[in-house]
């Protein structure tokens, strides 16, 4: 008899299998069709991993590139190694700016590559940030009479400053060396009797001839070609609300003077004496030589001397009023009207009389300080715009802002329009007036007579227009 096995095994109803056979089927297809999915997702995370990768590859090339671009300055081209890459540089100009066009090819060890197309100039601006460490320290009894009249506060201590102990100088330093970030200058140290100035003395651009190329220095003797830019902020910290302006004195320049007349401790100020009105620019200074033209400077005077007498006598700078006021000076009569201590008086020689596009003052207010002498911080931009470099004569346009508000107004390596100047003046020189400025030194001189003052010089920034 042959084995037949019951149906209800099988079969519930006729053409059907029972529930648990249906329930395996589904499964199988469920684990056929999750594994189906399992090799696309393997297969788009591995798609998408290669490109996250080279997306990574990608943005290593750029900084390379971008590394490539912050290392270059003029005639720094090939190829140079990183770790991970290398970068590769070319240039071409300068053009009539002085600028040049650089690419950087970034290049990944995988080959990735980025290359970045940029203007550069071929040396950044002075600054006190990388540069102050290239100003002179004032020498006591040559560019300065007192030890007080110029400091300079490093970010790192240097020696003692000339009249200075290491010990004093060590107690100043810690005690001053952080209160502008990048440096500072300090003129006039709240002393009377006062009379200094500081050079800038360092090497700039590149220089392969005697003189310089325009816009490069050597040794602080700097190419003036067509002129240059100037940027700094200033603080007195004697807050003078008097109605005469007569608590503190007496002010300083900024002063560009002829490298080939003056030495790097050139100064003036009185031969004796007190005579803060000189501001250090004019008179014959500690050395007896004082500082010779040609030269100009722009002075930030805050003590009235309204006389028009004799300039070696105290009170003689022909000043329009009691105001703080702000001037285009260069020198005095050529023919020995007072010596050179006329060459910051108003109207003699090719100095602008008060009034005139080359003197701005501004009167106190009613109540509170007068202009500058508020110990609240000021900036000063100055351009020296030069035509005539090397000809019989050149002209000299000085533009001056005092406190201006726009965007650019501390980049010096741009002339600034977005402000019209507080001063605009222009004069000619000829013959060895002009030449005499073809090379030049500049920096910043003070003084200080029976009042004192303490003026803080920081953020500067300097560049020469090409």
């Amino acid at each position: 008899m042959a084995f037949q096995a019951p149906g209800h095994i099988f079969r519930t109803r006729a053409g059907q299998y029972p529930e648990t056979g249906g329930s395996l089927l589904y499964v199988i297809l469920a684990i056929t069709l999750l594994a189906a999915l399992s090799a696309s997702v393997a297969k788009f995370y591995s798609s998408t991993l290669s490109t996250s990768l080279a997306g990574v590859q990608d943005i290593r090339a750029y900084y390379l590139a971008l590394s490539g671009l912050n290392f270059w300055s003029a005639g720094k081209t090939g190829t140079y190694s990183l770790t991970g890459g290398t970068f590769t540089l070319a240039q071409s100009g300068p053009d009539a700016q002085g600028f040049y066009t650089v690419t950087s090819l970034g290049r990944t060890a995988d080959n990735a590559n980025c290359r970045l197309t940029a203007k550069r100039q071929s040396t950044k601006p002075i600054t006190f940030d990388d540069d102050i460490k290239d100003f002179i320290l004032p020498v006591f009894g040559k560019t300065a009479n007192s030890k007080y009249a110029v400091l300079v506060f490093d970010k790192d201590m240097p020696d003692a400053q000339s009249g200075w102990s290491e010990a004093e100088w060590a107690t100043l330093w810690t005690a001053n060396a952080n209160r502008y970030a990048g440096g500072w200058v300090r003129l006039g140290g709240n002393a009377t009797d006062t009379n200094g100035a500081i050079w800038y003395g360092g090497d700039y651009g590149a220089c392969s001839a005697t003189p310089c190329q325009s816009g490069a220095c050597r040794d602080g003797a700097c190419t003036l070609g067509k002129g240059l830019r100037a940027f700094f902020r200033f603080t007195f910290s004697c807050y003078d609300g008097s109605v005469d302006s007569t608590s503190c004195a007496d002010g300083y320049t900024f002063a560009v003077i002829s490298a080939g007349n003056n030495a790097a401790t050139a100064s003036g100020g009185p031969a004796s004496g007190s005579l803060g009105e000189l501001l250090g620019y004019a008179g014959p200074g500690p050395s007896g030589t004082g500082i010779a033209p040609p030269k100009l400077a722009v002075e930030v005077d805050t003590y009235p001397n309204k006389g028009n007498g004799k300039e070696t006598e105290t009170g003689n700078r022909h000043d329009a009023g009691n105001e703080n006021h702000v001037a285009v000076v260069y020198w005095g009569d050529d023919f020995g009207r007072n010596a050179s201590y006329d060459d910051n008086a108003h109207g003699v020689g090719d100095n602008p009389t008060a009034g005139s596009t080359g003197y701005v003052a501004k009167a106190k207010a009613a109540s509170g300080p007068n202009w500058l002498e508020d110990g609240e911080a000021h900036a000063l931009r100055l351009e020296l715009h030069r035509t005539g470099e090397g000809a019989a004569s050149g002209t000299y346009r000085v533009k001056v802002w005092v406190d201006p508000k726009a965007s650019g107004r501390d980049d010096v390596t741009a002339d600034y329009a977005a402000e019209s100047p507080l001063l605009d003046h222009t004069t000619t020189l000829a013959g060895r007036y002009n030449t005499g400025l073809d090379v030049i030194r500049f920096g910043w001189t003070e003084g200080t007579g029976g009042a004192v003052q303490t003026v803080a010089v920081y953020d500067f920034s300097l560049d020469f227009r090409r």
